[in-house]
């Protein structure tokens, strides 16, 4: 009996630092389906057939950590890299291009007649 119960309090030990270690990813994004516009009332484009996760960005968000996994029978493949896709560098493009057309132009006075 004791070492039953030794047993499940060692158990209950791993279990709890097994939950505690598990890393949870803040960009667990999954990828499945493929719109023609930026709204999910649009048309269904495509669904994706293999996984296809987000799973972290780069400080100037314009390198991203992918997890692309599929199978093909028994085998399973599984591939995680990183992609460049310049979103960063285009969003900052647009805010200056955004803050140009803010600028007003100088506006002329015209001169008061005196009476």
């Amino acid at each position: 009996m004791k070492k039953l119960v030794v047993s499940l309090v060692c158990l209950a030990v791993l279990f709890g630092v097994a939950l505690a270690a598990e890393v949870k990813d803040p960009y667990n994004i999954q990828v499945k389906k493929l719109y023609s516009a930026p709204d999910e009332n649009s048309n269904l484009l495509f669904e994706v057939p293999v996984e296809v996760k987000l799973l972290d960005m780069s400080a100037d968000n314009n390198w991203y950590k992918v997890k692309i996994a599929f199978k093909m029978g028994p085998f399973s493949y599984t591939y995680i890299g990183w992609t460049q896709i310049p979103v960063g560098q285009i969003m900052a493009e647009r805010e200056k291009a955004s803050e140009l057309a803010k600028v007003p132009s100088p506006v002329l006075e015209e001169p008061v007649a005196e009476q």
